[in-house]
């Protein structure tokens, strides 16, 4: 039986409600000369999509040493940034075992990335792994046509707002990161100008005593 072509983008909304994301937004600090690696695992037997994004959270460094590699189970590399870039994001449709690498300066002959420059670098990464949505069942017609076409645009729609609420995520985690270096900032001031201040009031003491034994 086939169902109305509302009750078919009301099924795709709701089966995109209940969509798994195996994994989320985090964010880590790559020492220079170093390699993070993260595992997600895709649903054997299906074709599940695996999508992510980085974005280099220190923006006042250079961002020609990171390199992001996507690999899978073989450890072939199914993406990578491009170089230079201070963000980037990826999607691909694949299954079993998938490992995402973060590198701070080049590691071998082969490697695509500037050299290591000593400065550690905050990286923001997610990575998210989203099987199948099932689609109407029946003959294919136009209308499942049409319904399949519906559930892409809706899959591609999750992504995208996916991916904004990771840059939000970053957005907040610069906003803390930049508030946590003012409160230093001013920390550091605020005791430098004591211990400025207390010197003054030693000189102004010791240079009355030394006044008055003077005169």
């Amino acid at each position: 039986m086939r169902l109305p072509i509302i009750l078919q983008i009301l099924l795709i909304a709701f089966l995109n409600g209940f969509r798994i994301a195996v994994e989320g937004a985090f964010s880590a600090t790559v020492e220079s000369g170093e390699e993070h690696c993260y595992n997600v695992i895709a649903p054997a037997g299906v074709q599940s999509v695996i999508h992510g994004n980085f974005d280099i959270l220190d923006d006042d460094e250079s961002p020609d040493p990171i390199g992001v590699v996507l690999y899978d189970s073989k450890m072939t590399p199914v993406w990578r940034s491009e170089r230079e870039a201070q963000e980037g994001t990826f999607s691909i449709t694949g299954e079993g075992k998938y490992e995402l690498c973060i590198q701070n300066g080049s590691m071998g002959s082969d490697d695509y990335v500037a050299p290591k420059d000593g400065i550690d670098r905050e990286v923001g990464f997610a990575i998210r792994v989203v099987p199948p949505q099932r689609g109407i069942e029946g003959e294919a017609g136009p209308d499942d046509r049409l319904t399949s076409h519906l559930i892409e645009l809706s899959e591609k729609l999750m992504e995208g707002l996916d991916t904004m609420t990771d840059h939000q995520e970053y957005m907040r985690e610069r906003e803390n990161r930049h508030a946590m270096l003012a409160d230093s900032t001013f920390n550091r001031v605020k005791e430098w100008t004591f211990f400025g201040g207390n010197c003054v009031g030693i000189d102004i003491i010791w240079a009355s005593v030394i006044s008055e034994e003077v005169l």
